[in-house]
């Protein structure tokens, strides 16, 4: 058994096969030496924290996709004002408090779509912020006593043994500390060992993509404003603004309940009061019509790209060399109708075509296009016309579903609201991601799309270790050596020796086993030789919540492997100086807050 997971713990190292592989390797070894059923190897697959996890997914798709992650991420950035240091600490301190109260491993699932987007929005390599955050979910086991199932474990042999079980915040304290010092680690050194500072390999910001603006430049399209519409025109009123409009792209008009529609402007149209409208031309034009009386400029289009990002985007589009449309106008193609999007400009070369609309387009021309960003997100899946050139960098902050942020935030506080009122956890998750689809929040496919099968089979493939390791006699071997080693005349030895052991068997078994196992130990090797328990199993919670060293230790690290594109090797850099650091705290504090 020793020798499977020395194998494993080198193929992690080595980097050379993914993990999840390595979690199908461990279970068929298992299952062929016969060391566990078959049915027992798979048994990880029917496991409640693969199905928690899974729904886990499709709850953390819903906040991305409906804007609570770009809500949260905006205030963090807001506070954090792009430096890395000022965004990692809410995010780890955030972690781990909200972690302390609800399932840990929810809040990191909650916490990666808002991480990612920060990500995008800063540049910053996502590697240097998803750790320590996920470390910070980890230690939320270390504030209080329904931080972790485990907790509860050790609550109850202290319970057993004297009668007098822990109290929601006796250990709030040491683990304040534990948390204040990880902080700092990542704050002052950490972080240096997870890559370069932006995601592009550089050290210092930088973006590549263009902005909306840029893009519009490129084409020529300096002056694209933003005008309101103070009384209503219709019939020939309408027609009339029309004529005198230089090009008006878009409208947005708020529907019955308030919410705005945004619609590629199209003939015909008519205006209400309070409409908005984006038009584009000359200074002169601009100047000539904004002065109409009804129309009321309110500003640059690219100064207000946050309320329009959602709903009207933008793509430079170049015409395949090999497309059908070649020869064929805009016109000609019924291009509004075909493709469901408006050509702003048309370059060939560097110099826009003067008449665009009626000039039989050539390979290579580029097309400026907008629309709604589901239908230019198909342009180039219509046969071999279009080749998407560019879009803006913008693009990253879109919400498909905004309409629907305060739905999912329902579901999202109701989901924490009952898994602390005492509901299980996995059962608020799934009716969590039901009631996320069934409100349109996301569709089916998107719900399934989010999962990410790799993370769950390593999950599942890693259970197995647990049960096997106890049905071999590991686990009582382990236990046995790492006492007999530390003997019985020195408390603190006994309680280094404890914490060495509850976080090595944390890097194998999950965190409740962990402690379900040796709480009871801790206990009464604390009575047998005359002290008080208290001390030895506060070290016992600790350390259980002290798995960093491991990818696999708690799917609360296991999460962000994907996402951070996490080595083996990363996890022990940063894990392995942060578990001395935390051992040599606790060690120390733990004797002068419960002295022995």
């Amino acid at each position: 058994m020793f020798y499977l997971i020395g194998l494993t713990a080198i193929l992690m190292a080595s980097s050379k096969v993914r993990y999840d592989l390595i979690a199908l390797f461990v279970l068929v070894t298992l299952a062929l030496s016969g060391i566990l059923t078959p049915t027992e190897a798979v048994s990880g697959f029917g496991a409640t924290i693969i199905i928690m996890v899974a729904g886990l997914f499709v709850v953390g798709e819903m906040l991305d996709r409906t804007g609570v992650a770009r809500t949260v991420g905006d205030m963090i950035l807001k506070q954090g004002k792009g430096d890395e240091v000022r965004l990692m600490i809410p995010l780890c301190v955030g972690a781990a408090l909200l972690g302390s109260v609800m399932s840990s491993t929810a809040v990191v699932a909650i916490f990666i779509p808002i991480v990612m987007r920060i990500a995008r929005d800063t540049g910053i390599n996502a590697a240097r912020l998803l750790m320590p955050m996920s470390f910070g979910a980890l230690l939320s086991g270390m504030l209080t006593l329904i931080g972790t199932p485990g907790n509860l474990a050790v609550s109850d042999a202290l319970r057993d043994a004297t009668g007098q079980p822990l109290g929601f915040f006796s250990f709030s304290v040491i683990g304040l500390i534990v948390l204040a010092g990880t902080v700092l680690f990542f704050a002052l050194f950490g972080r240096h060992l997870l890559g370069p500072l932006m995601a592009d390999g550089s050290d210092r910001p930088r973006r590549a993509d263009r902005s909306f603006a840029e893009l519009y430049h490129i084409h020529g399209l300096d002056r694209v404003e933003v005008l309101r519409v103070e009384q209503a025109f219709t019939g020939t009123a309408a027609r009339e603004v029309e004529r005198n409009a230089p090009r008006i792209l878009a409208r947005r008009r708020r529907g019955p309940r308030g919410n705005p529609h945004t619609a590629l402007y199209s003939p015909g149209m008519d205006f209400q009061q309070g409409d908005l409208i984006v038009v584009t031309g000359s200074d002169a034009q601009l100047a000539a019509f904004s002065g109409l009386p009804g129309i009321e400029p309110v500003q640059s289009f690219f100064n207000d790209m946050n309320t329009w990002i959602d709903t009207l985007g933008i793509l430079e589009v170049m015409v395949h060399p090999e497309a059908k449309i070649r020869g064929r106008s805009i016109t000609e193609l019924e291009f509004r109708s075909r493709y469901g999007l408006e050509v702003i400009n048309v370059l060939r070369g560097t110099k826009p075509l003067q008449e665009m609309e009626t000039t039989p387009l050539k390979a290579g021309d580029r097309l400026l296009v907008t629309g709604k960003w589901t239908r230019l997100d198909e342009i180039n899946s219509t046969g071999r016309d279009f080749v998407i050139i560019e879009e803006p960098a913008e693009r990253a902050q879109s919400v498909p579903n905004s309409n629907k942020l305060w739905i999912a935030m329902i579901i999202l506080f109701a989901m924490i609201a009952v898994s602390i009122g005492g509901m299980s956890i996995t059962i608020a998750v799934i009716l969590a991601a039901v009631a996320a689809v069934m409100t349109g929040t996301i569709s089916t496919n998107q719900a399934y799309g989010s999962i990410r099968l790799e993370t769950l089979v390593l999950i599942a493939g890693m259970l197995p270790l647990a049960q096997a390791l106890d049905k071999t006699g590991g686990t009582q071997i382990i236990v046995q050596n790492l006492l007999s080693m530390a003997g019985e005349e020195s408390p603190r030895a006994v309680m280094f020796a404890l914490f060495f052991m509850t976080m090595a068997l944390s890097w194998i078994l999950s965190n409740t086993a962990t402690l379900v196992l040796v709480a009871p130990i801790a206990v009464n090797a604390a009575l047998e030789m005359g002290v008080s328990p208290m001390p030895m199993a506060i070290a016992v919670l600790i350390a259980g919540s002290a798995g960093f060293a491991s990818p696999v230790s708690s799917p609360v690290v296991t999460l962000v492997v994907g996402p951070g594109k996490y080595t083996f090797v990363d996890f022990l850099k940063c894990g392995l100086p942060l578990t001395l650091l935390v051992m040599a705290t606790t060690l120390f504090v733990i004797p002068l807050v419960f002295p022995f």
